[in-house]
């Protein structure tokens, strides 16, 4: 096996790719969701994670929540494998208070109880870019986005004719498969492709750390394993009408099939089943489909659209519910003197949800909005450009409290790329439908709970120090006196600091750590569930030809408790590392290779439920 890599290595040290652009190399990229507008990363002041396609395709990553993770360095605590429920933790906000955009097109699941996103079933097959924006955003996107936006961007089609293909196969008969083909000329273009994902995966459920058996994976102890299964499909059509107008529509399918357990620690095959439901009450079938049709004009003084936008949400579990969000938009970025401009809208949404099981939940409510932001970009103090941001929105619902947000950022260079940026802005999360109207636990009297973020930063590109502040007050919370969702009292206080480092040496070993210190309590002044106190990930790339390289990436997660007030189990003090490998054959094949938790570390995120151990998987890759 050793004289086979050696070998491996002493070809690809003689081979060249005609692309040798990586994650480190790339500049100038832009962040398509900084105040619903286009600007590049050094002229936003919010805290901005960017995950590129070429750092995608260099972690051979394949699945939303597994990026963030990995590479956006977010808190997840996870109800066992692939496809499972998956809670992400951004500044120990809870994963509900992130607002997730596909190309601008809402995907938190309207359907859920808490109205968070399904970051589990997105592939990345066709993805170009992952924005992770921190810190309230509800001021430019209203609803939902009271602790970021993550806002996923599609390719678009190059000119002239391309297609790639991934091929996968590893641990647990996992297989992988995706297609993606587009053209292009100056006038019209369209991409369009599906990826195939199924795996027999491990049983969700492994026993509780008060268990005997803790320690022991469910296929020890003869648990059933878990499958998961998700095709998904797109599409993208763009007619440019002139120089200054296009047309542009696009579809995303999402197909999941979801095996899962009774619950925390209990296998659902060994469950005793009083209704004659049988193994039916522990699958999910989704169908996920996100449209979009839009208008746009771009001058030298107008950047003006008009969309139509809608998500559609199905599942089968408990009995069958059917969701969607419609959303019309108009707004125009008006450039009224150099690197300044105002960006004013207005939009109409449209939530509504249909069951067919037991809650008989039927009802919808809208929202009429208007928004405006003001850039500008002055050379103010000396040499160094200063970037202050205004934005300001409201919202007028149809059946509980409207809402007025707004956010403030300030960015100063100091001398060169070292920079000072402060930032506050306030959010809030509306009572989903199921809160409001379901007939066993729903509350019509809610009302909105609200957010207020404040950050400061201070750095460059290399490295850079964020302190955070965060509030939550009439949090909606579920009773267990009354069994019914309500507005908790108090406030929540989370506070934080961010400490980030990234660098690039001898055109061949790229480096990147970042830790997080994380102090998050309760109204009680109590510690809240499932977030780590300490959280460090870092990760090498080394890049021994332009055609061959070598990643390692590790994550260490500190002290954390499945319960509130450091209660229940304790779910950290544990170190995850993988490899991946990439090998370009010639310029058109490659090859990769990748070790999922290589020591073969034993833990659990979330009391009661898998991970996965050590893994194995390789793949083929071409592109035209």
């Amino acid at each position: 096996m050793k004289t086979t890599l050696l070998s491996l290595a002493a070809i690809a040290t003689l081979t060249t790719a005609l692309n040798a652009a990586n994650q480190y190399t790339l500049e100038n990229i832009n962040v398509e969701a900084a105040l619903d507008t286009e600007l590049k990363q050094a002229d936003v002041t919010d805290s901005v994670t960017i995950i590129t396609k070429e750092a995608i395709d260099e972690a051979r990553i394949n699945t939303l929540e597994e990026a963030l993770n990995k590479l956006g360095n977010i808190a997840m605590a996870q109800n066992g494998g692939r496809g499972k429920a998956t809670s992400l933790y951004v500044r120990g906000m809870n994963t509900n208070q992130m607002l997730v955009l596909i190309d601008g097109v809402r995907y938190n699941n309207v359907t859920g109880s808490n109205g968070a996103a399904q970051y589990s079933q997105i592939m990345l097959s066709n993805v170009q870019q992952i924005e992770i924006i921190r810190g309230a955003q509800s001021g430019v996107w209203g609803a939902d986005a009271s602790a970021g936006v993550i806002n996923i961007i599609t390719a678009n089609a190059a000119l002239g004719l391309h297609g790639t293909a991934t091929l996968e196969y590893g641990s647990f008969n996992s297989k992988m498969a995706s297609l993606q083909a587009s053209y292009a000329t100056k006038t019209f273009d369209i991409i369009m492709g599906g990826s195939y994902f199924d795996t027999d995966g491990f049983s969700a459920a492994e026993p509780t750390k008060s268990s005997p058996d803790y320690g022991e994976r469910g296929s020890d102890l003869g648990w059933e394993d878990d499958q998961y299964t998700n095709k998904s499909f797109n599409a993208k059509v763009g007619w440019n009408i002139t120089e200054n107008d296009r047309i542009e529509a696009s579809i995303e399918m999402i197909n999941s099939y979801i095996e899962y357990d009774a619950a925390a620690g209990v296998d659902a095959k060994n469950v005793d089943d009083p209704f004659g439901y049988g193994d039916s009450q522990y699958y999910n079938n989704l169908k996920n489909r996100f449209y979009s049709l839009s208008y746009a004009h771009k001058d030298s003084v107008n950047d003006a659209k008009v969309a139509y936008n809608r998500s559609t949400f199905d599942q089968s579990q408990y009995g069958g519910y059917t969701g969607s969000v419609d959303e019309a938009k108009v707004d125009d970025k008006i450039t009224y003197m150099e690197d300044s401009f105002l960006r004013i809208g207005g939009s109409y949404q449209l939530f509504k949800v249909d069951t067919d099981g037991g809650a008989d939940l039927n009802e919808d409510y809208n929202a009429r909005s208007g928004f405006l932001t003001n850039y500008n970009k002055l050379q103010l103090l000396g040499s160094g450009a200063t970037i202050i941001t205004e934005s300001v929105r409201f919202d007028d619902y149809s059946k509980f409290d409207n809402a007025t947000t707004g956010k403030l950022g300030i960015k100063q260079y100091l001398y060169e790329d070292l920079y000072v940026s402060a930032n506050i802005g306030n959010g809030y999360n509306v009572p989903t439908i199921d809160q409001l109207f379901n007939a066993y636990w729903g509350n019509s009297a809610l009302k909105p709970q609200n957010t207020t973020t404040t950050d400061v930063t201070v750095g460059n590109d290399m490295v850079w120090l964020t302190g955070f502040y965060n509030t939550v007050t009439d949090e909606i919370v579920y009773d267990f006196t009354t069994y019914r969702f309500t507005n908790q009292d108090g406030k929540s206080k989370i506070r934080g600091v961010e400490l980030g480092y990234k660098d690039y040496f001898f055109d061949t070993l790229g480096v990147s750590a970042n830790y997080t210190y994380l102090d998050a309590r309760n109204k009680d002044d109590q510690i809240l569930a499932r977030r780590p106190k300490h959280q460090v990930d870092a990760s090498a790339v080394f890049y021994v030809t332009e055609a061959f390289d070598m990643g390692l990436n590790a994550q260490y997660v500190g002290e954390r408790y499945n319960s509130t007030d450091e209660q229940g189990a304790m779910t950290g003090k544990y170190v995850v590392a993988n490899f991946v490998t990439n090998y370009d054959i010639n310029e058109m094949v490659g090859l990769y290779g990748k070790i999922d938790n290589i020591t073969d570390e034993y833990y659990q995120t979330v009391d009661g439920y898998a991970t996965a151990e050590r893994s194995y998987y390789i793949g083929l890759t071409a592109k035209y």
